[in-house]
């Protein structure tokens, strides 16, 4: 028999089934009723119930359904269903998918942390929540990844610098974020209901922008914690999402490169390439498509002092725009490419329309008159 929450079960065992103890008899007690004849005497909370072991397998079955029917729908029904929404429709559709992602992503982030604190493996928190989110975002929204250098990724602890597009950017983190590392953030993000709670979990360091003494304490405690842990860190030196229409980066800020000098930390630039084509917020457009990001090689900063940092800084921005802008290049050649067979594909079709349109007027198939012809020339 299995004893459980009354009112549970009618909810598939994965719910509650921790909940469930078993018995070699069939007892059931009613939250409303007294106990039926023949049965002993057991005062417990109205909120117990006892089922059946026909009623437990039925949950069995009903649970196995649940288990199937859920990923079917997600990873299924629910892309093809948005592929074939109106554009602002599929947009605002698309949106929602990965607010819920972040949502979920959230939740069992709080779990998966306290967990991992206390198997001390912290250093996993990020990774494996990461990867959740983008598993949960980007196949629904119909994103996949085209990732070279992925083997730099190994390369740690380093400061890993990544340039800032949009709230996209999201995906491309949650795809390519390494162990041992965690997340740089602007301190207003700390009171978001859940992220907050699991960016704090997650050790994120989170950094006042407003106050220059705060952020200068911040960064100070990021590189105590850093050699304490073993750690580096994900930032975004542009600062801000730079929503730029073309392949450019907001000048950098000196934050990331001041880390990577006082820490004597590798810093290690991921670029991802321009993705307006794939999401773009000002047209409500989110079609979805590949994106391509690389993670170059890791640059040192041993022998480096507070003097070299703007000689770093420089040298970074050159190499992640220089990368940044032979993707746009094969981007757009790519896009021409594609609307170059999509036009004579529809001269094609069109010069077909018009040939049918003839060989109806005149009574005869074209084709097969254009056939005539060529044997006519042929035997003179």
């Amino acid at each position: 028999m299995v004893i459980g929450i009354n009112g549970l079960k009618y909810i598939p065992v994965a719910f509650s089934f921790s909940l469930s103890l078993h018995f070699h008899s069939a007892i059931t007690i009613d939250h409303s009723h007294s106990l039926r004849p023949n049965q002993f005497e057991f005062n417990i909370e109205h909120f117990i119930v006892i089922t059946s072991p026909s009623q437990f397998t039925m949950s069995i079955a009903s649970t196995a359904i649940f288990l199937v029917a859920v990923p079917v729908a997600y990873y299924v029904v629910l892309p093809l269903l948005l592929a074939h929404l109106p554009k602002k429709a599929q947009f605002v559709g698309k949106c929602m998918v990965v607010l819920f992602s972040t949502l979920v992503m959230s939740i069992v982030g709080c779990f998966v942390a306290i967990v991992f604190a206390a198997l001390n493996k912290r250093h996993a928190i990020n990774y494996y929540v990461s990867r959740l989110f983008s598993y949960l975002a980007a196949y629904p929204c119909g994103v996949t990844f085209k990732i070279s250098g992925e083997e730099h990724l190994k390369t740690s602890p380093a400061i890993l610098v990544c340039n800032h597009q949009s709230s996209m950017d999201m995906m491309v983190l949650g795809r390519v974020f390494p162990t041992h590392c965690v997340v740089m953030a602007k301190k207003e993000l700390l009171y978001f209901p859940f992220l907050g709670i699991f960016m704090k979990l997650s050790n994120a360091i989170f950094i006042d922008r407003k106050n220059h003494k705060k952020a200068i304490e911040s960064t100070t405690q990021a590189v105590a914690d850093m050699k304490k842990r073993k750690s580096g860190i994900w930032i975004f030196p542009e600062g801000t999402r730079s929503h730029l229409d073309t392949a450019d980066l907001l000048p950098f800020k000196k934050g990331a490169f001041h880390l990577a000098i006082q820490a004597q930390l590798p810093v290690l630039p991921i670029v991802s390439a321009g993705y307006s084509h794939i999401y773009d917020s000002a047209k409500r457009s989110f079609p979805g498509g590949e994106l391509e990001i690389r993670v170059l090689e890791p640059i040192s900063t041993k022998g480096m002092t507070a003097d070299d940092v703007n000689d770093l800084m420089e040298k970074t921005r050159e190499v992640m725009l220089k990368h940044l802008k032979e993707m746009d290049v094969a981007i757009k050649s790519q896009a021409s490419s594609s609307a170059s067979v999509k036009v004579v594909e529809e001269k094609s079709e069109s010069r077909r329309a018009r040939e049918e349109e003839v060989g109806k007027s005149t009574g005869t198939d074209v084709g097969d008159e254009g056939v005539k012809k060529r044997k006519t020339s042929a035997r003179d």
